[in-house]
């Protein structure tokens, strides 16, 4: 008989564990999702890229094409790297 007080006091807490847990999930799936670089592009028709892509178009002298270009944009520690069509 003693081991169904314990039982139920285990039971009561995973209980409220749980319900804390969907809580916590249920509040953070309800926030906006913003993207991670949330800079607007330079122009409408901008893609995001990496830095190490933009680095790579530079070296190869592509920054710029007849069609398209890389833009770097922001701040010095906060850059934003584009490629446009």
């Amino acid at each position: 008989m003693r081991e169904q007080p314990q039982m139920r006091s285990k039971f009561g807490a995973c209980a409220k564990r749980s319900a804390a847990g969907g809580a916590i999930a249920l509040a953070l799936s309800g926030l906006p999702h913003a993207p991670a670089s949330a800079a607007k592009p330079p122009y409408g028709n901008c893609v995001a890229v990496t830095k190490q892509e933009y680095d790579s178009a530079k070296k190869q002298h592509m920054l710029r094409t007849r069609y398209t270009e890389y833009v770097r944009t922001g701040l010095p520690g906060r850059r934003h790297y584009w490629y446009c069509r």
